[in-house]
């Protein structure tokens, strides 16, 4: 190890660079978080020390958000390179640069956002006993098909304790973006139509289908939009490719197993389908995802 690491690394640290390497997160975020570690942080100024000491060993680095949190801007940390190679190995290739670099403003509310979304599906993934693998961070996966190049926000797997798998990825809005337009590459249209011409490369059953999860940081009618362009442009309206929901549903509910997401019928939907075992803990599920 570098003698410039001013600190020993244990087995939480690694825990936190993970953590780190999927998203960018605030202390509050890495705290709600590391209920998923093996221990956890039930003190985030705990946490904070730990967090300055990592910043001194040099393996992350700190910014202030653009936002306003109980009346001061909170810090989102990332890891540099020093970071990344030893939580991959030395020998390990190195992401673009803006993975290190600060956070552009224009871009702070979009990250926040998803850095709540994916710390929400992976507490309640933990507390569910299921397994989030494969974990892809945002721009790390590139689908391509029929002219349309595609960089999902993230992308992941839910592994359920049964054996089951279920593929998803994810695209978080912030209602920046024009709905309809074909000729703008940043239109919702145009993601719609890409995923569901790469989706229609897949047969029934195939393990490497997902859904198309759609998570809106404003209003229901912003859902309901995206929803009809679905189903407007859709090839195949009975296959089921996008499912929509509001921030401010996911958080007052369980993401996985809450009927909560809505699919292009209007239909309600749970990210996976409820087991017998599941239906008998009833209401407790909301109540500890809540937690």
């Amino acid at each position: 190890m570098p003698k410039r690491f001013k600190t020993k690394i244990g087995p939480r640290d690694f825990e936190i660079l993970a953590s780190l390497d999927r998203v960018p997160l605030t202390s509050s975020q890495l705290c709600y978080l590391s209920k998923t570690f093996e221990q956890p942080f039930h003190d985030e100024h705990n946490l904070r020390r730990r967090l300055r000491r990592l910043v001194d060993s040099g393996l992350i680095r700190s910014w202030s958000y653009a936002l306003v949190s109980s009346g001061r801007a909170p810090q989102y940390f990332k890891l540099t390179r020093d970071g990344y190679r030893l939580l991959h190995g030395q020998d390990a290739s190195l992401p673009r640069r803006r993975y290190f670099e600060e956070i552009s403003h224009g871009h702070h509310f979009h990250t926040n956002a998803l850095a709540e979304f994916v710390t929400r599906i992976a507490v309640t993934s933990h507390e569910q006993g299921i397994a989030l693998r494969h974990f892809a961070r945002e721009n790390s996966v590139k689908f391509e098909a029929n002219g349309f190049t595609l960089f999902p926000d993230c992308a992941f797997q839910l592994s359920m304790p049964d054996g089951r798998v279920f593929n998803f990825v994810v695209e978080l809005d912030n209602g920046t973006e024009r709905v309809r337009s074909k000729q703008d590459v940043e239109s919702l249209e145009r993601k719609v139509r890409g995923y569901d011409a790469h989706q229609s490369g897949f047969q029934a059953g195939d393990p490497q289908r997902y859904l198309v999860l759609f998570v809106t940081t404003r209003s229901e009618q912003r859902m309901a939009n995206i929803l009809n362009l679905a189903d407007a442009v859709m090839s195949n309206r009975q296959r089921t490719v996008f499912l929509a929901a509001c921030t401010t549903q996911l958080s007052k509910s369980c993401p996985i197993y809450d009927a909560v997401w809505t699919d292009h019928r209007r239909l309600k939907r749970s990210l996976v389908p409820i087991s017998e075992q599941v239906k008998k803990q009833g209401s407790c599920l909301t109540q500890l995802a809540a937690s």
